[in-house]
This record gives C-alpha cells, structure tokens and sequence, in this order.
C-alpha cells in the first residue's frame, strides 16, 4: 500500500489506536504483523525475498557476535543480490550476455540491503549486540514507515529503541500527525501537480530538434517534482514513526536553500549521504591514504574520493549511465567548488548561490533522461537556453527557494503548533484537521506512486 493511497489513509488511524490500545508486551508483536501486512499488499514474491534475506543476515551471527570474515562473506551476498535485482540488465548489456527480464526491481531493495549492510558491519565491529531475536531485526527492517524507500536507518540508533517501552505522549502524536499531513500535502500537492508536465516533456525529449525543449526549465521542473516527492514520503515517515513512538533521522534539510556541493548533500537525502560516507568514503580515503599518500597530497585524495564516491552514488540511485553521469557531474561540480575559492567569496556569495542552484537543476535532466545522446545533442541546441522558457524556469526556481525558506520556518515552529493544537478543544482540532485533509485528498486524483519506491 502506497502512503498517499486512500486505502492506506483510512488504515492507518486503525494502525495506531490499535497499537497504543494494546498492552506493552504485545505492541512490538502487532506493529511487526501491521508491517509484514503492509509489505505483503506489495507482492508476495517480494515479501518472501525480504523474509530470506533478513534470515540469512540474521542466522549469521554466532552467540551473538559476528567474526568479521563471515561479516565479509554477509555483504559481498548482499551487494550479489543487490546486483541481480537492479543491475543484471545493465550489466548484461554491456557484457553482450542475454540475462532474465521477467524479474522487476524488489520494492524497496536499495534501501532494506544498505540497512542489512550496515547491521553486519556494525554487529562485527562491535558498535551493537547481535543478540537480537530474529523478529526484531525483521522489525527493524520491515518497519512499514521506511521499508519502501527510507529514511535508512543505521542498527545502532534504531534497534535499541526496541528494548525500550513505548509511552503514548499527546504532544508527539501531534507532533508526528503535522509532519505527516505536510508531507502528505507536498507530495499531492507539489509533487503530483507537477508530475504530468515532466512526464509528458522528457516523453518526447529524444523527439526535439531544434525549437523545443529548454533545458533549465525541464530541470526545474523534475527538481520541484522529486523534491516534493521523495521529501513528502520521508516526511510521511517520520511522521508515523513519532505517532508510534519511534524518533526517525530525519532526510532532508531544506536542499534548496545550500550555498555549495557539500552542503546540498548535508541536505538532500541526508541518510544515504550518511550511509556512503561511513561505509564507502571512509575506507576509500583510509586504504588511499595508506597506499597513495606518498605520491599524492591529502587535497588531491579527498578530491579524488569524493569523485568516486558520487559516481557510487549515482549508480545506486540506478542501472544506467545516466545515473553515472549525474554522479559524475555532482562530483565534478564538488571539485569545482573546491579548487575555485571565487565562488565561495562573499562579495559574489548571491550570484554563486543561483549559480549553483541553477546548475543543480541542469543536472536533474541527466538524472530524469536516460538517453545520453539526445541530452547531449539537446545541451548543443541554443534553443535550449534562450527565450521566455529561461524566464519561467528561474521564476519557478525563485518560488522553490522561498518554498524551501518558509518550510523551514514551519519546521522551527512544528512544536509550538503541537503546544497549541493541545490546547484546542478536541471537535475543533478534529474539524480543522479533517478539512486539511479534505483539501489534501482533493488533489489526490492525479497520484502518482513515489518516485523513489522501487529504486
């Protein structure tokens, strides 16, 4: 079931009550049973992947520790499975070998292996116990808020919540029903109203010659349409997460609003940033450290870590090279920002605040198109600049930054507007609540699924 569905709407209240009505002991048991049926309404030959896999990185813990050979062993299998889910295709077409196509993309695989990834490396370096039951670590990973696409969640911060009670507070509740609403309504609202504008340009992106097509304007638009989406699910879930009693990390910072490349992904889907960092970068830059230092300066190898860490990136968002290239190209732009310390002058900091602005919506076509010819011969075209198109795509992206700059400042009073919604008699919260959510599911027609829901 899909968060934005009205079917999983009109659950979830059931969800909640029944979990906050059921004694102590029995709560983790029945939002174990919620989350297996959520997952299940997806398919269940997804459902029963997830089982084993959860199994097999559970079963391979010994006493409760995890030798690190075998921890090795656990993640070499989960990258494997990684790879025959979402990069057979790629893989076999570059390799000239025909491979299986019936097979579609797991729901939620990208997302539930980096989580399995990191219990195995953390339960051997000794950051947590691996004396969890197995239905704790299926909880952790079958949690129904992030199993879809995230917020990934790291073991050591996520399944001690487990061993503590959970204790209804009403101002959490609120809390936590605020930011779901606003994620909803940024993903119907936003999102979705978006949606049938970039469906219908990148559809015939490949199609222009000559008169068409402006770039920055297509970029702009995919931007607001992701944003919208991907930040609206992440909100939507840590927004059920706190109606439950669980605090999640939260996945974006208001992107839009960053100055440079290192702060945008301090932003932007902030705990994949995390996730790489721990477990790529850092022993990237470690073993490059140790065997190139001697030959290359300590800037030289950040730079060239950082570039190799994008293009990771780019290529778990997808099987494609046109994931790669804009991987690459975030990268690059890291490394331009680096080496010309102009752009970071105060003197010129508005001008290299749109400018790098701008130039992060150009890379949103890369990532939206996966055709890498016809984009190169769109960014030769001089219609793709020029013209009123140009004009509306730096309007939109004006509006996007102001959006982003008073989200945040709803998001700074997210509390003070629990405090108050208290103090309101209950018919009236219930008859304010229920006309927002009136006007959300107006818009709730055109939905389309999450972008990000079978990365």
């Amino acid at each position: 079931m899909s968060f934005h569905s009205f079917n999983f709407i009109l659950s979830l209240p059931f969800f909640v009550l029944s979990f906050w009505l059921l004694p102590k002991a029995f709560q983790k048991g029945w939002l174990l049973v919620l989350s297996l049926v959520v997952y299940w309404a997806a398919g269940p030959a997804d459902f029963l992947l997830l089982l084993w896999v959860v199994f097999l990185n559970w079963a391979s813990q010994v006493n409760g520790f995890q030798p690190r050979r075998v921890a090795g062993v656990m993640v070499a299998l989960n990258l494997a499975m990684l790879v025959w889910f979402k990069y057979r295709l790629f893989l076999g077409d570059m390799a000239g070998f025909s491979v299986a196509r019936d097979l579609i993309i797991p729901l939620g695989i990208s997302f539930y292996i980096f989580q399995l990834i990191a219990y195995q490396v953390e339960v051997a370096r000794g950051q947590i116990s691996g004396r969890q039951s197995f239905w704790e670590v299926l909880l952790y990973i079958f949690f129904f808020p992030h199993h879809q696409a995230g917020p990934i969640m790291r073991p050591r911060s996520f399944l001690i919540c487990f061993h503590k009670a959970r204790n209804f507070y009403r101002s959490r509740f609120l809390t936590g029903l605020m930011i779901f609403a606003w994620g909803l309504f940024k993903k119907v609202w936003i999102a979705d109203v978006v949606a049938p504008w970039v469906n219908r340009d990148f559809g015939k992106f490949h199609l222009w010659s000559g008169a068409k097509g402006n770039l920055l304007l297509l970029g702009v638009l995919f931007g607001i349409q992701v944003y919208g989406d991907f930040s609206g699910y992440s909100d939507m879930a840590v927004g059920m997460g706190r109606m439950f009693g669980f605090k999640f990390d939260r996945n974006f910072h208001q992107p839009y609003l960053s100055k440079n490349p290192s702060e945008f992904w301090k932003r932007w889907h902030v705990t994949l940033t995390n996730w790489m960092r721990d477990f790529v970068y850092f022993p990237m830059w470690n073993w490059a450290s140790r065997h190139l230092g001697h030959r290359f300066k300590p800037g030289a190898i950040m730079l060239g870590c950082s570039l190799v860490l994008m293009l990771v990136t780019g290529l778990w968002h997808g099987a494609g090279w046109h994931f790669i290239l804009w991987g690459g190209l975030h990268g690059l732009i890291f490394i331009a920002w680096r080496l010309l310390p102009s752009l970071q002058n105060r003197s010129f900091k508005l001008i290299s605040f749109f400018l790098f602005q701008t130039v992060i919506g150009l890379t949103w076509v890369v990532f939206r198109e996966a055709d890498i010819q016809a984009i190169g011969r769109a960014f030769l075209r001089s219609s793709a600049w020029d013209g009123q198109d140009s004009l509306l795509a730096l309007g939109l992206l004006l509006a996007l930054i102001l959006f982003s700059r008073a989200e945040e400042w709803l998001e700074r009073r997210f509390v003070r507007l629990t405090v108050w919604a208290m103090h309101l008699p209950m018919p009236l919260f219930a008859t304010a609540y229920g006309s927002m959510l009136i006007f959300i599911f107006i818009g709730a027609g055109s939905a389309t699924t999450f972008i990000y829901q079978r990365f």
